[in-house]
């Protein structure tokens, strides 16, 4: 009697294992399909219905795969799912979602079936708690419950768009601020490098002319390389200055030039640059007895500095190769991005 009782048991515990075993997502599908071919009778018609669970994704999977069994066990009928889109949309009915016994025994009839296959899926921490729901279309009867742990395993995780997805969707969301972080240095670099600008300084070469204003602007067809054309206004009142052999009354000058240089960015908004080029100085000079013009080309080399894309500082040095004049300017530059 005794060794009756332990057989018995042990093997309600070997029972009690067995039914809390997990199973796959396959063998579930496979396990559901087994129980509704023993559960309805032969060639009876039935439709997979709903599934109800978090994921759309998952839902449609467990129909399809749920479908595609009963079709190859060829025991019993599917009613084909295309019928239902019309009635979907009357209905508003959605796969994924909760859907009442009457809803479904409206459907079923409407399609002709005899039993309709519904299901769902709770979360139990562990694992998941996959059932599957047998109605009969005519009395609105749940004939059969099917029950089963389901493992939470990668493909499960994937197709409820939980830790695997995620995992996948921040690997390709990292990747992709990566890519777009190195377009926006690479964007920044290229914007930094280009001295694209126009601006006013004011500034003196210390002799005559004593006070000049420069209106200039550059271009950069390329990173680096920039053109600069512009023009100085030069002008000194002397009120009658006795210089020894003439007295000048006042002086202006017109400088049109351009030149060709290199910028390099540093600190963010700041650069220096050097370039060379030169232009045609055109002269006037009022004496107290008359007055005199001169024209001449000449030629230069400026070096300056572009602080937070608002402040310019230049020198020049300037020759027409029978003299040096030195310029050194301050002013504004409105630089373009």
């Amino acid at each position: 009697m005794k060794k009756f009782l332990l057989i018995f048991v042990l093997f309600a515990l070997m029972a009690g294992v067995i039914s809390a075993q997990e199973l796959t997502l396959k063998e579930v599908i496979t396990r559901s399909s087994k129980s509704i071919e023993e559960t309805l009778p032969q060639r009876a018609k039935v439709i997979v219905l709903n599934f109800e669970s978090p994921a759309k994704t998952f839902s449609d999977y467990v129909i399809d795969e749920l479908s595609g069994e009963l079709i190859e066990g060829k025991k019993i009928t599917v009613v084909d799912r295309r019928n239902l889109t019309a009635i979907m949309d009357e209905m508003k009915f959605q796969y994924s979602g909760y859907v009442s016994d009457e809803s479904m025994q409206s459907i079923g009839k409407m399609l002709g079936a005899q039993a309709v296959i519904s299901g769902s899926l709770t979360d139990m921490g562990v694992n998941y708690r996959f059932r599957i729901r047998i109605i009969n279309v005519e009395t609105a009867a749940v004939q059969r419950q099917i029950s089963l742990d389901l493992k939470k395993d990668s493909q499960v995780e994937y197709l409820m768009g939980g830790k695997m997805a995620a995992q996948e969707m921040q690997q390709k969301q990292r990747e992709t601020e990566r890519e777009q972080q190195k377009l926006v240095k690479k964007q920044e670099r290229e914007k930094s490098a280009k001295f694209n600008t126009a601006g006013l300084s004011v500034g003196s070469t210390f002799t005559t002319p004593l006070l000049v204003g420069t209106l200039h602007g550059t271009f950069s067809p390329v990173r680096y390389l920039f053109i600069e054309a512009g023009l100085d206004l030069g002008f000194i009142y002397a009120g009658d200055t006795d210089y020894g052999l003439f007295t000048l009354d006042d002086y202006i000058s017109l400088y049109p030039f351009a030149h060709v240089g290199l910028f390099l960015p540093f600190a963010g908004k700041s650069g220096w640059y050097i370039g060379t080029g030169g232009g045609y100085m055109y002269s006037h000079y009022t004496f107290s007895d008359g007055t005199a013009d001169s024209n001449t080309f000449a030629f230069e080399l400026t070096i300056g500095f572009n602080i937070m894309d608002i402040i310019d500082i230049s020198y020049t040095p300037r020759t027409n190769f029978r003299g040096v004049s030195h310029k050194l300017s301050v002013g504004y530059v409105y630089r373009f991005k």
